[in-house]
């Protein structure tokens, strides 16, 4: 396990709101960054604890799958996180974020160790922008009945204000799970999350499909085909969208010049905010499309920046499990 100083940290959320509401994004305040500086380390302190995080954490695994409840009725999962005596986090559950991301606010109140600014620095790529951040080492987690001892994060130097919060600058990326879990369940029809431990995983339904999945970035991308055109597109638990394509693959679409701009919806972003008439947010609907196994007729898509995805208001119909073994992903109904 290496210090990156960059990585892809891409969820997107859309929230309805007026104008006035506008979210603001910026710097933490000067007394939140100073409480993280106290904090910060040499970088070769910080090195000796990452060579002890694979080994505690592997000596404290699970052996049966851990059931962790959604924390909100939202299409994106957020789980609460215990850590120590303080207050739960809230954390999202985010498959389109390569590596695990703590809110300076969070990382703030829980002390959490960071490397000296000047020595490591984390670049974070949002879908509408990008932000320098610190690395730091969050942990003892409680995800369930997992304990996590300690692992690395990024920790943001900046936050959207005036947003509503159950859009947490906490999340969870891929990483964790992949590294560690047998296979990773977003149960959406029942509200939780099933790290999956021992056992393999063996589908719960006989409605179900599966699919390869493939890694880069260090987030999960499947294929999509509609027509004679396909494409690759991130599975993002942390959007609130549903399918979004490019505007390079609208251009192989031929619907490049099609869709009705959407109105009065503001994305929210590692990054910054932006809204969807300057974001060019587009949306229409395409003949049919194949993807996960199945194919679907005549579904609603939307013109987006930044990668190919596939969110949460599309899977949120279904249980979709991540199944690290094999390299699949499994819908059920």
């Amino acid at each position: 396990m290496s210090l990156r100083p960059l990585s892809l940290a891409g969820c997107l959320v859309m929230l309805f709101t007026g104008c006035q509401n506008t979210p603001q994004h910026g710097p933490v305040s000067a007394r939140t960054l100073k409480a993280l500086v106290r904090r910060a380390e040499p970088k070769q302190a910080f090195l000796s604890r990452l060579n002890e995080v694979d080994r505690g954490i592997r000596a404290a695994l699970p052996t049966a799958p851990v059931h962790v409840p959604w924390a909100l009725q939202t299409h994106p999962p957020v789980i609460l996180v215990r850590s120590g005596k303080a207050r739960p986090l809230r954390l999202m559950l985010d498959t389109g974020a390569a590596r695990m991301v703590m809110g300076a606010e969070s990382a703030a109140k829980l002390a959490l160790p960071t490397v000296n600014a000047n020595e490591v620095q984390a670049t974070m790529i949002g879908v509408v922008g990008k932000e320098t951040g610190l690395v730091g080492m969050a942990g003892p987690l409680r995800i369930g009945d997992w304990q996590i001892p300690a692992y690395p994060c990024f920790v943001r130097t900046y936050h959207t204000s005036g947003h509503n919060d159950a859009y947490p600058d906490n999340i969870l990326g891929v990483d964790l799970p992949a590294r560690y879990c047998r296979y990773l369940t977003l149960d959406y029809l029942n509200q939780e999350a099933v790290f999956g431990f021992g056992q393999g995983y063996r589908p719960r339904s006989h409605q179900c499909s599966s699919v390869p999945f493939f890694m880069k970035e260090g987030v999960i991308f499947i294929e999509l085909q509609s027509g004679k055109v396909k494409w690759q597109a991130i599975l993002d638990s942390g959007s609130f969208n549903g399918i979004e394509i490019s505007e390079a693959i609208a251009r192989r679409l031929d619907v490049q010049d099609q869709g009705q701009v959407v109105q009065d919806l503001v994305l929210i972003a590692v990054g910054g905010t932006m809204s969807s008439k300057d974001a060019k947010l587009r949306r229409l609907k395409l003949p049919c499309v194949q993807m996960l196994g199945e194919r679907y007729e005549t579904p609603e898509v939307d013109i987006s920046p930044g990668l190919p995805r596939v969110g949460s208001k599309f899977l949120r119909d279904y249980r979709v499990t991540l199944d690290f073994d094999q390299r699949r992903v499994w819908l059920e109904r």
